[in-house]
């Protein structure tokens, strides 16, 4: 087919089109040099050839373009280096979130430029040195009181620092990473709609593509996420392409984040927090169906499916305690220092509780009376004879399997069954029911008074606060009552033998849990009440027959804090029964000094490798987001070179438009004109 003639000037046009649409785009990317996420553009220009064409209207010679033409206006984007970058920056979230972690903690246990626990332990060892040469000494015995406390004081600090750092990372994983993700998947389904839509109409919507890859990159850095584009035709034939976006977990099965007919439905993900510390974290999937209101209930648990990312690396800290865990874990996180250090709490408290451990059996009551007294007086005729034990100095309340022993009968104090009596709220009230039970033997209840049987009964009388014995019967006038009238039955004084039951053995306890708990935490020990009181001492000696200043149990004291011991961490499971079963794992073996400064340097070094891992990680990160840069980023050398090239491309195709009026004047014109 041969050209028209004036073929040459729509190439022409179109040449000088092309270049001014370059011209264009150039200036769109130097205006852009500085948007962050500006992916520069270009021109996609395609030669003109008209389709239809016969070989035999025309001669192969003869066949020649039409010219350029602008098929699109796209992104300089390498999908190789995006995806190298998202999953650098997945790994540079992993090792964020834990440098965030191991760095609060640096601030717990790091006492390099500080005195804190471990100078309260040395404090300690002196004064219970100064008490070993001052056995039984009140004190110095207070001044190892206070050296305890102070270093309590110091082991509840930690703790709560502990407790808060927990606390403000399980609030920062709910009230922010959370509806971060779930805002950024909820961005990108939205962007994937709005650029569909833009495209129908013909708007390639690059300025859009630009923020939904920011949006992705920056989910990148919270869990992996695998981006594949999905090529969808149209009516008209014209094809466009959206991101579908996913997670694949470390079972290798792969959960949709973004679905739908051009991927503007998205996943929703939740976190919750359970009793023990440890987070759950489940992700409701995407699909192709939208999706009002999300059922949580519907969600799957990824927490131990996830590989990489700020979220992965939230959860080791909060879930993992390494070789305290069972089996042991991977990662040490905030766990393993809870563990480590409860664990340090409770053999320090173990310990001196042991050594401090009192022998001696005790008695519920003090000041009870071991013989009774009678009242004396010259009789009238119309008075009965008392004889009474009086308890107004008694304190205190009888305890369980304690012995009494009246007029040779023994007798048991206990939750009234089985012939023992039953116990009161008080003192009183169990002498109410022992006074009832001695109404119940004949034995007791008739008494010699002046050498002459007498009957009577007992009772326990609130005013005098006495157990007391009354006469049935009003004695004879001028009988006389002394201190010498009453005798049992056997002729023998009448008293009561109160003994204490062996198992009863005073706590000499000098930390407790302030819980209740028999098991020792850094958060609920405490100085133990009755040391606080003075109502006990540490034990100086445990052998009765040594003197006043024998130290042997202070010396044993002073031992146990530098002697090495093992360390052990008790955990519960359940076995193949079903049954809870008690576990021991053992994690170092040293005195409490050493021990604590192994937990101090494990967290140093705990930090400085994960600090190399995170730089490493970093370096790569900048490297692959250079190469980025280098492929998508604006230039000023290379537009500024575009500009000329298209500015010059423009001049010639006008100066191809000039010729070409020219040659065209010369055929209309001057064609046929000689010899005129």
């Amino acid at each position: 087919m041969t050209r028209s003639t004036f073929a040459s000037f729509t190439t022409a046009r179109l040449a000088m089109a092309a270049s001014q649409r370059s011209l264009d785009v150039t200036g769109q990317n130097i205006a852009n040099i500085n948007t962050t996420g500006y992916t520069r553009q270009q021109v996609d220009l395609v030669s003109l050839n008209l389709k239809g064409g016969s070989i035999y209207g025309s001669s192969p010679a003869s066949k020649i373009g039409y010219g350029v033409e602008v098929s699109n206006i796209s992104q300089i984007r390498d999908q190789f280096l995006d995806v190298q970058y998202r999953n650098q920056v997945a790994k540079v979230g992993t090792a964020d979130a834990h440098q965030a972690v191991l760095d609060q903690l640096a601030d717990i246990f790091d006492e390099t430029d500080k005195d804190a626990l471990k100078k309260a332990l040395s404090d300690l060892s002196s004064s219970l040195d100064k008490l070993s040469s001052n056995a039984n000494s009140t004190e110095f015995d207070s001044i190892v009181r206070s050296r305890s406390q102070i270093l309590i004081n110091y082991i509840h600090q930690k703790a709560a620092d502990l407790k808060s750092t927990r606390a403000e990372n399980i609030s920062s994983l709910e009230d922010t990473t959370i509806p971060t993700i779930n805002s950024l998947l909820s961005n990108i389904g939205e962007l994937n709609d709005a650029i569909w839509k833009n495209q129908m109409l013909g708007n390639p919507s690059l300025e859009m593509m630009d923020e939904r890859n920011s949006k992705l990159d920056e989910l990148a850095g919270y869990l992996p996420i695998n981006v594949s584009y999905k090529e969808v035709v149209i009516a008209n034939g014209a094809k466009y392409n959206y991101p579908v976006v996913s997670f694949t977990g470390s079972n290798g099965l792969t959960y949709d984040l973004t679905a739908g007919e051009h991927g503007e439905n998205f996943a929703t993900m939740y976190a919750k927090a359970q009793e023990d510390g440890t987070v759950s974290i489940s992700l409701l999937p995407a699909t192709n169906y939208p999706t009002k209101s999300p059922d949580p209930s519907m969600s799957i648990d990824i927490t131990n499916l996830l590989r990489e990312g700020t979220l992965q690396g939230t959860v080791d800290m909060l879930n993992k305690s390494g070789e305290l865990d069972n089996p042991p874990s991977d990662y040490r996180g905030l766990g393993y220092y809870e563990k480590s250090f409860d664990s340090f709490v409770q053999t320090f408290a173990n310990t001196f509780n042991k050594l401090n451990q009192n022998t001696t059996p005790y008695k519920g009551v003090t000041g009870s009376p071991s013989l009774g007294t009678a009242k004396e007086m010259i009789t009238s005729g119309s008075e009965k004879a008392q004889f009474s034990f009086g308890f107004q100095t008694a304190s205190g309340n009888y305890l369980k399997h304690e012995m009494i022993e009246i007029n040779g009968e023994h007798y048991m104090f206990g939750d009234g069954e089985g012939n023992t009596i039953k116990l009161g709220d008080t003192l009183e009230d169990s002498l109410k029911n022992l006074a009832a039970e001695l109404n119940k033997k004949e034995k007791n209840l008739t008494l010699m008074v002046n050498e002459e049987p007498v009957e009577g009964s007992w009772s326990y009388d609130e005013d005098l606060k006495a157990l007391t014995w009354t006469s049935t019967e009003v004695l004879p006038a001028n009988t006389e009552i002394t201190k010498k009238s009453f005798k049992n039955q056997d002729n023998q004084n009448i008293s009561i033998q109160y003994s204490a039951n062996p198992l009863n053995i005073k706590n000499y306890d000098l930390f407790q849990t302030s819980d209740g708990t028999r098991t020792f935490n850094a958060g609920n020990i405490k100085i133990s009440d009755d040391w606080m009181s003075n109502s006990i001492h540490i034990i100086a000696s445990h052998d009765k027959d040594a003197g006043s200043t024998a130290n042997d149990n202070i010396i044993l004291m002073l031992k146990s804090l530098t002697d090495d011991r093992e360390f052990n961490y008790e955990y519960s499971y359940k076995d193949e029964k079903g049954e809870t079963k008690t576990g021991i794992i053992s994690y170092y073996t040293g005195n409490f000094s050493q021990c604590y400064s192994t937990l101090e340097n494990n967290q140093g070094i705990d930090s400085s490798k994960n600090a190399s891992v995170l730089n490493n990680h970093i370096s790569v990160l900048k490297e692959t987001s250079n190469n980025k840069d280098s492929v998508s980023g604006v230039s000023l050398d290379e537009e500024g070179i575009n500009l000329m090239q298209y500015q010059r491309s423009y001049t010639a195709a006008a100066r191809l438009m000039t010729t070409l009026d020219q040659a065209l004047d010369v055929l209309i014109n001057n064609t046929g004109i000689v010899g005129r």
